[in-house]
């Protein structure tokens, strides 16, 4: 078969047509495809010293921030920057293409923020969870440095406390996605100190109030465990000061659950028997030390007790207590919220 001259050229023209649309295709995947995950939750990633580019790939083929490993090393070979990927931590928000990639990974000006929420009530155990999911930081690291002396020791209590258990301020923080554990821990030492020491937030000319230190934030920390309600802290306070005046075990049962190294979850009788100096069915008074991190409404409950004759409250399961003067009126209480629990469970089913 033979072509005419015009055919040829016709022919030619839709050859150089498709390749040029073929040539654009792979440079759009290439550089510009945006990759579009699930979640929007914004990904931590750390490219570690000595990593090479084979292992780095595979690193963030396999946190989900890339598709296709050939596909981004392709990119990478491309744009001759292979050479030029910083080992440090990266913030990477959904939606990014491998351009957008490359460049956050060889940018020396580099600096990224994300938001850290740390609750009320988290323990520092919880908060190391957190930070090792939310900024891939070593949740054992941090353990080992909130045992700091140095820290301890700029707030009177060197020898009275192994950790920094109630002094980490519970907020929410804008933190470089370069924070080490020894960083964040003197973060949020820092803003303790801020907000509760050097604004005299502990000082009062009440003789009433105990502004002893680690006894106002231990107190703090069982209210905050025992509630979430704002105005039910002041009264769960007294509650707790009433028992104390009157020798009374505290029986609270936040402290077990600090004990538990399966907790927190339902407690049984038998937890209530372990034996540990945080144990306030066992043991009279505070426990050595808090119990989690409290905020400030919390530590202005322990400072400021509501006056009140109660000595027991119990759960009314929808997340408030029922108070009691005598344990009569506590039976009754109790008997009440577990005729509750059976009847929203019969329901249930």
């Amino acid at each position: 078969m033979r072509f005419s001259l015009s055919e040829i050229k016709k022919y030619y023209g839709y050859f150089v047509l498709t390749n040029i649309i073929l040539s654009a295709f792979i440079i759009y995947q290439l550089f510009y495809s945006k990759y579009y995950r699930k979640s929007d939750d914004e990904k931590i990633f750390v490219v570690e010293q000595g990593k090479n580019l084979d292992e780095i790939i595979d690193g963030l083929y396999n946190a989900g921030i890339i598709p296709d490993k050939f596909l981004f090393k392709t990119a990478v070979k491309l744009t001759g920057k292979e050479s030029q990927i910083i080992s440090k931590s990266y913030l990477f928000k959904n939606g990014l293409n491998n351009l957008q990639l490359i460049d956050l990974l060889t940018d020396k000006n580099l600096t990224q923020f994300t938001k850290l929420t740390i609750p009320e009530g988290y323990t520092i155990r919880q908060i190391g969870r957190l930070i090792e999911k939310k900024l891939s930081l070593s949740k054992e690291k941090f353990y080992s440095e909130t045992k700091n002396d140095s820290l301890i020791s700029l707030i009177g209590l060197k020898g009275k406390i192994k950790d920094l258990e109630g002094f980490l301020f519970p907020d929410t923080y804008e933190v470089q996605t370069v924070f080490n554990e020894r960083k964040l821990v003197y973060l949020l030492f820092n803003e303790f100190r801020k907000k509760i020491l050097d604004n005299n937030f502990l000082d009062s000319d009440d003789s009433k109030r105990d502004t002893n230190l680690l006894r106002i934030i231990t107190l703090a920390s069982i209210i905050q465990g025992e509630t979430r309600i704002k105005d039910e802290m002041p009264v769960i306070s007294g509650v707790y000061n009433n028992r104390l005046r009157k020798g009374m075990k505290l029986e609270a049962d936040p402290t077990i659950q600090y004990i538990l190294p399966d907790g927190p979850r339902r407690l049984l009788y038998d937890d209530l028997k372990i034996n540990s100096p945080y144990n306030t069915y066992l043991t009279k008074g505070l426990p050595p030390g808090p119990i989690n991190n409290p905020g400030t409404d919390a530590i202005k409950a322990a400072l400021n007790p509501d006056t009140n004759n109660y000595i027991f409250f119990v759960a009314t399961g929808d997340g408030g207590h029922r108070f009691s003067e005598n344990y009569q009126q506590h039976l009754e209480a109790v008997k009440e919220y577990r005729a509750k629990l059976k009847n929203e469970s019969s329901k249930e089913k």
